[in-house]
């Protein structure tokens, strides 16, 4: 398979159901280890425990505490996590914002699977 991603973590950081599936989904032949968060204070406490993980995607707009928050936190920890913001709210300054809170990518949703999937391996790549 192309995406053989064995060995890599992704957390994936939504609070929508059907996000979440789609992203298993996704990811389900690639032979990653896929980590759940439901929102910015879960996705901390799982980088805490999990200081391995190779890739966050995060969703922006959560309850308790959002993912640019979030983003921020992690990276000041943990600076060589790639972190994929991701969200369908999307503002003029949105894309900034993201990158200046230490995400790598910003795509917006809904996420075509064909650029998520080169978006992966372009970071995988990085490390």
């Amino acid at each position: 398979m192309e995406n053989d991603w064995k060995g890599i973590k992704i957390l994936i950081v939504e609070d929508v159901e059907s996000s979440i599936m789609f992203f298993k989904s996704a990811f389900k032949l690639t032979g990653a280890t896929i980590l759940i968060a439901l929102n910015g204070e879960q996705a901390i406490e799982v980088v805490k425990n999990n200081p391995d993980i190779d890739v966050i995607l995060m969703d922006i707009h959560m309850p308790k505490m959002n993912g640019l928050e979030a983003a921020s936190v992690i990276k000041s920890n943990n600076p060589n996590i790639s972190i994929i913001a991701q969200t369908a709210y999307v503002l003029q300054h949105t894309a900034e914002e993201s990158l200046n809170a230490g995400c790598d990518v910003f795509l917006k949703k809904p996420i075509s699977l064909i650029t998520l999937i080169s978006t992966i391996n372009d970071l995988i790549k990085k490390k």
